[in-house]
């Protein structure tokens, strides 16, 4: 997990939070300083379910190239030669089977 931000803007969401559970006022301002802290190697994170979907999701997604170069030429290849195929009734059901997905 990556946290980004200034450390007024860590400080700030982490004192909210805090104020959330412990029911302080939320007009006292707090700065990196107000902050508790603690060493790295004490830090315990805890994902949700979701999150570590997610995570595993992008990490799946950027092991994977974006480009099927090998499929890409020998679909050039067809074009050139002018043996390329479509499959209009495929094609048909993979477009509404995205539209369906999108409206599901």
């Amino acid at each position: 997990m990556k946290i980004t931000g200034t450390d007024n803007e860590i400080a700030k969401h982490i004192g909210d939070t805090a104020r959330t559970r412990t029911k302080e006022p939320a007009d006292k301002p707090r700065t990196p300083a107000d902050v508790p802290t603690e060493s790295t190697e004490d830090a315990i994170v805890h994902l949700s379910q979701r999150a570590r979907d997610v995570q595993r999701a992008i990490e799946a997604m950027q092991s994977e190239p974006d480009v099927r170069s090998e499929k890409v030429q020998a679909i050039k290849k067809q074009i050139k030669n002018g043996t390329y195929k479509i499959d209009y009734d495929k094609t048909a059901e993979e477009m509404l089977k995205a539209f369906s997905d999108e409206i599901s």
